[in-house]
């Protein structure tokens, strides 16, 4: 598939709690192209750089991104109206690879921490077998899409580093215990967060040399086209763009 650079109408955006926003843009092509884990290259009023955000969903000939105001590009985006135009790149990016063989028979574990739900929702519509997501956020006020997740057939354990919800924890916690005593070889794991999150995750995998497990890197990206390198992160096998490599990487390439 090929990205191309469009203009796309807003049909509409919702906003979901204090700051984060749900925005549904309309182009046959982007949701038809769009693969779980890809990412769309928003031009925004006002800013020099566009900005990076995950599909999170596709619904006919729309898609979706969910965002969280992260600065002055995303509080501008959050103010934009239905019919009115936005400059898109897009679908970027390497996704998720989603295995066929013995689907069914698998248990696909989705780790969450915070905005990082965002691409996970898109992959769990698309994936086969037992479907188990792990929410984290700092309090029930930042847990997002439980109900969506839900109502897609994932099972779904909630951890808040206040207590607030769920046990009083983080997402990584979750996945420790959700992984004693499984039997890893008929698990894989899909991870989005902070990287010391997906770092912890490796981690919690390190006695589970026959898991997979699969991460989305959440970073700053310039150009988005693998051009300025300013996304790169070292790995096993030197330095990777996060843009035009990722954003999602074996975990076991990185760590």
């Amino acid at each position: 598939m090929k990205a191309k650079q469009l203009k796309v109408k807003v049909k509409d955006i919702k906003k979901v709690n204090d700051n984060i926003f749900l925005l549904s843009i309309s182009s046959a092509y982007l949701a038809s192209q769009s693969r779980p884990g890809q990412f769309l290259h928003f031009k925004i009023h006002s800013t020099i750089l566009r900005r990076p955000l995950s599909v999170h969903r596709v619904k006919g000939k729309e898609a979706h991104v969910l965002f969280k105001i992260r600065g002055k590009g995303t509080e501008i985006l959050s103010r934009y109206k239905k019919g009115e135009i936005l400059d898109v790149i897009g679908p970027l990016g390497n996704g998720f690879f989603l295995k066929k063989a013995a689907a069914m028979e698998t248990t696909n574990i989705l780790v969450a921490g915070g905005i990082g739900v965002a691409p996970l929702m898109f992959l769990a519509e698309k994936l086969r077998g037992e479907k188990l997501v792990l929410l984290g956020a700092k309090t029930k006020k930042e847990i997002v899409c439980e109900l969506e997740f839900r109502r897609v057939g994932c099972k779904v354990s909630v951890a808040t580093e206040d207590g607030s919800k769920g046990i009083k924890g983080t997402a990584t916690e979750l996945l420790r215990k959700t992984l004693m005593g499984s039997e890893a070889g008929k698990i894989n794991i899909y991870a989005c967060g902070p990287q010391e999150m997906l770092s912890q995750i490796n981690n919690v995998i390190d006695s589970h040399p026959v898991l997979e497990c699969q991460v989305s890197f959440e970073q700053f990206m310039g150009c988005g086209l693998g051009v300025c390198c300013g996304c790169t992160i070292e790995t096993k096998h030197g330095y990777k763009k996060v843009c035009k490599d990722g954003p999602v990487f074996n975990i076991k390439d990185v760590w």
